[in-house]
């Protein structure tokens, strides 16, 4: 295989213990192919590789040779603190039950503590404190008229049960394990710790993987494509201070057509400076079996599903139907009739009226639920017969005409011709570019993730705001 001169001047790096190389690597570079490499290049060194999920661990143990373990942060964890609670693990808390099991007083308070430990768990901190108190708490309180409660107190109460196993309803969270490994001080046996999307890495792991002493580090990753920050994830290469930066500009995936367009997003919004250089184009007129479109929302994909069966088109959800939640599309409706009692979701539920968490949705700015709402006020009546449809004519995608996936759900993949729908945030308003201060990074950066999933051809909705960035944004070149 040839590399390329970044490439190359990566591998020829040798650290020092306690060195730390930072690598910028925009979208389709080979990151893990470089990381391979050089841990290939030194059969000598022990380097453990730090996955961001399973499956990503479990791709990387594939290609890497014997001297290389590949673990995620939660596998890390298991063994020491997370093994004694096994039986008790849970995948998250039920808002009613921590509401039934604290005796709080509304649903909101259960859910915002919720929120406070889980905001703990994830960062760096040896406490509980208001930071942890999530910003959208503190807008519903002071909407309402309400005296906030103490979160840090409750989140507190929460996390002690969670630890201790003295009520039976509240088990053990997966991050819980990590946050009492993280707080062990755990020292690593290895020579180099390779930390591939290391700007998704949450400030959790960052705090005792990034500071082991005498093991140097490498840390890969695109801070473009940082779109985890509602989970907590940090830049961890802003934080870390290293002896040496290198890049990798070169995109294997997309030709020099997308990474023009990528290069404009970043440039007028990510202040970018450095440049993605593409493929030749090879496959201009070439037409593809398959597209795969690209939404922002659950609900802007409901939408879609319904489409394209009316155009008689097979249709696959990447990574199975059941992640795009169209449940709770079906519980805003019952919300919508005032059918309560069919209601499975206990968020939803806990709303008076359809209008009221219309309403909430808009003030605390949840995309999500908006989109939901939207979906039920367009479809009505018809969207129980719709989702039993979507469900019922779903092929795998290998067989679909038309893949169907939120950007969230992209990232990592590529396929030959991608679609991006209209409901992404708007970059241009009135003519003018918008403000790249007044919308949240992590929304230019979906907007990146999901363009350069295309490997040939990149389209976009007639109404998504992006056509007309393009066609601005080329004006001032």
């Amino acid at each position: 295989m040839e590399f390329t001169k970044e490439q190359e001047t990566i591998f020829a790096c040798d650290l020092r213990p306690d060195e730390i190389l930072k690598v910028k690597a925009f979208a389709g570079t080979g990151k893990t192919t470089t990381l391979v490499e050089y841990a290939r290049q030194r059969p000598d060194m022990r380097f453990l590789y730090v996955a961001f999920n399973k499956s990503v661990q479990m791709e990387a143990s594939k290609k890497f040779g014997s001297n290389v373990v590949c673990k995620t942060s939660h596998a890390l964890a298991f063994r020491s603190k997370g093994a004694k609670h096994a039986k008790r693990l849970v995948p998250s808390f039920k808002a009613n039950t921590v509401k039934e099991v604290l005796n709080l007083k509304s649903f909101e308070d259960a859910k915002f503590t919720i929120d406070t430990l889980q905001n703990y768990l994830v960062s760096a901190d040896p406490k509980v404190n208001n930071r942890h108190i999530p910003f959208t708490a503190k807008i519903y309180y002071e909407s309402s008229r309400i005296p906030m409660p103490d979160f840090v107190k409750m989140g507190n109460d929460l996390g002690r049960l969670m630890c201790t196993g003295e009520n039976r309803q509240i088990g053990m969270l997966h991050d819980g394990y990590l946050k009492l490994y993280q707080l062990s001080n755990p020292r690593l046996n290895f020579d180099c710790i390779l930390l591939d999307e290391s700007q998704d890495i949450n400030p959790v792991t960052a705090a005792f993987v990034l500071f082991q002493p005498g093991v140097s580090k490498i840390l890969v990753g695109d801070p473009h494509q940082q779109i985890y920050s509602f989970r907590g994830a940090k830049n961890s290469m802003d934080m870390v201070k290293a002896q040496h930066s290198m890049f990798l500009t070169t995109s294997f995936r997309f030709n020099n057509s997308i990474a023009r367009v990528a290069n404009m997003v970043l440039r007028h919004f990510k202040d970018e400076t450095k440049k993605i250089r593409g493929l030749r184009e090879k496959n201009g007129n070439k037409d593809f079996p398959q597209i795969t479109t690209i939404a922002r929302t659950n609900g802007r994909i409901f939408d879609e599903a319904v489409s394209q069966l009316r155009n008689r088109k097979k249709i696959g959800f990447v990574g199975g139907i059941a992640g795009y939640r169209f449940n709770r599309i079906l519980d805003a409706y019952y919300l919508y009739i005032n059918d309560k009692y069919k209601i499975a979701d206990p968020y939803i539920r806990s709303f008076e009226t359809f209008a009221a968490m219309g309403k909430y949705a808009e003030t605390v700015e949840d995309h999500e639920i908006t989109s939901i709402c939207k979906v039920v006020q367009n479809y009505r009546h018809e969207i129980p017969h719709l989702i039993n449809e979507i469900k019922n004519k779903a092929v795998d995608v290998e067989k679909a005409d038309v893949i169907l996936t939120t950007a969230h759900k992209s990232k990592g993949l590529e396929w030959p011709v991608v679609r991006l729908t209209d409901d992404f945030p708007d970059l241009v308003v009135d003519g003018a570019f918008v403000n790249k201060d007044e919308m949240e990074a992590d929304e230019f950066n979906l907007i990146y993730v999901s363009m350069t999933r295309a490997m040939d051809k990149l389209k976009f909705d007639p109404q998504c705001s992006v056509i007309e960035f393009i066609e601005k944004a080329k004006g001032l070149n």
